[in-house]
């Protein structure tokens, strides 16, 4: 959504339906009645879908119903393609979502990965060469299988509390790459979401800091109406003491969000750049930035995303 904001002529409408509507028990009831509402609205000219990594069936029944307007459908974890009408185009990322969404509209290609290969060489110099490992704290579940799909490609195994794959369940070995959904109900059983309160993963940062194994703490920073007033105030200096230390890790970010959320866009992102953070312009892009630094080859970072 804010991509499309940022890159076109802007959205429509958005409607949540829930982390689990593309699973097999609930069958995307709610998608379905989204998507036939949108269909019928004048206004709306290009649909987008996003989901989480969704059941095989619940997905390939919704592609074969899509399709009476242009769709691009992000099924986030999915593998391969499945068999859809010609007016649905399947990606795998939020970035080439929100690309392919502009480019029905008519609007100019984005090049999100354009001169990220600079700052990331940059920063890889400072390096303890011991440290390879990424470390994903995320407060968007979607963001981190996104994050996760696109490391994996690069790095091998990323293991998580919400796997890609069984075999790559936390707990992890040593050094192991790892990205974290803190938004879980694991992480958030009688304490605010981490979008509320930041200070969730103050203690997250420090610990990975103080591990030598690791070269990248990657965090998302959402904001909007309804998340936290001011994440970079909680953020910040807990990242400014990361990234100070001498040959320790880099801390990547990608603030969520448009120039129109209370908390300030370009604020957010400037205090965060104080703190030493290097950012990212897309969740796609944090994350390959990330594993450009692990395995110190820069242009990684502006890789073509499939």
């Amino acid at each position: 959504m804010t991509l499309v904001e940022r890159w076109g002529p802007g959205v429509s409408w958005v409607v949540g339906v829930g982390g689990r509507d593309l699973q097999e028990e609930v069958g995307a009831r709610m998608t379905r009645l989204a998507v036939r509402a949108l269909e019928a609205d004048p206004a709306t000219e290009v649909l987008v879908l996003v989901s989480k990594p969704p059941a095989r069936a619940v997905a390939q029944s919704l592609l074969a119903d899509l399709g009476r307007k242009p769709t691009v459908a992000a099924l986030v974890g999915l593998d391969e393609l499945l068999p859809a009408p010609g007016n649905v185009l399947q990606v795998a990322t939020l970035e080439e979502a929100a690309a392919a969404a502009v480019g029905l509209l008519g609007a100019p290609a984005p090049r999100p990965g354009e001169g990220l290969a600079e700052p990331v060489r940059r920063a890889a110099g400072g390096l303890d060469p011991h440290r390879v490992a990424v470390r994903g704290l995320f407060s968007g579940g979607t963001l981190c299988y996104e994050a996760m799909v696109l490391l994996c490609r690069q790095l091998g195994p990323v293991y998580s509390n919400v796997p890609l794959r069984p075999g790559w369940a936390t707990p992890a070995p040593d050094g192991a790459h790892v990205c974290l959904d803190l938004g879980d109900e694991e992480f958030t059983g009688g304490r605010p979401h981490p979008m509320l309160d930041p200070a969730a993963r103050v203690e997250h940062i420090r610990r990975e800091a103080d591990d030598p194994s690791t070269a990248v703490i990657l965090l998302d920073v959402v904001l909007g109406h309804g998340a936290h007033p001011d994440p970079a105030a909680v953020l910040a200096p807990v990242c400014a003491d990361a990234t100070s230390r001498s040959g320790g890790p880099v801390v990547v970010a990608y603030v969520l969000g448009t120039d129109a959320d209370p908390q300030g866009l370009a604020d957010q992102r400037g205090r965060l750049a104080e703190a030493g953070c290097l950012l990212a312009p897309t969740g796609a892009r944090a994350a390959l930035m990330s594993a450009a630094l692990s395995r110190r080859q820069p242009t990684v970072a502006e890789a073509r995303l499939r």
